[in-house]
């Protein structure tokens, strides 16, 4: 088991407070904390996808309002809330919904759908946010069975470049099978 802290650099990533932890190709952050992010440590692009299967560790009960997600085209990552440029896409289990949004060290949702397959504690559910040009797409589904949920969001003034990446918000949570690719 690998742990890393802030500013800490592990197999590739780069943590951006929370307390992170990487084994057997699950990345997990068992931090309670406000925008905790785990940022790719390599060059970022521009037109390309980020995937992961997500799961929240703590029953929804305890995890309030909290989401956790993917991050693309980010920049300037600091520790603190909303505290970069980028994309965010993130599942929220106490509206069952999945989430597109832009931080500019501040918050703009920009969609947001209930999820067409309702999501349970510890339940794995596969997450994608893909950027090409100003085009953002977005898709939510359960792993094993279950209705895709999916978002399409044309942003005009768009971010173009930057890295991809991990995030929580209020939120015990861990990914697996983490990938980034051409779109």
């Amino acid at each position: 088991r690998q742990a890393a802290g802030a500013g800490e650099r592990r197999s590739g990533w780069r943590p951006i407070s929370g307390n992170w932890t990487i084994h057997s190709n699950v990345v997990s952050n068992a931090h309670y904390g406000r925008g905790d992010m785990m940022i790719v440590d390599r060059p970022g692009g521009s037109d390309y996808k980020i995937s992961a299967d997500v799961r929240f560790d703590l029953l929804f009960e305890e995890t309030h309002y909290g989401d956790a997600g993917l991050i693309i085209r980010a920049t300037d990552p600091q520790p603190g809330v909303d505290s970069y440029k980028g994309y965010y896409a993130g599942l929220r289990p106490d509206s069952q919904t999945v989430v597109l949004g832009r931080a500019s060290y501040d918050w703009r949702q920009l969609a947001e759908e209930k999820l067409a397959t309702p999501m349970t504690s510890g339940q794995w559910y596969h997450l994608e946010i893909a950027a090409r040009g100003c085009e953002l797409q977005v898709l939510a589904r359960p792993v094993g069975e279950g209705a895709d949920t999916q978002l399409h969001f044309r942003d005009p003034d768009c971010l173009t470049s930057g890295v991809g990446g991990l995030r929580s918000f209020y939120a015990d949570a861990s990914w697996r099978d983490v990938q980034i690719s051409a779109w």
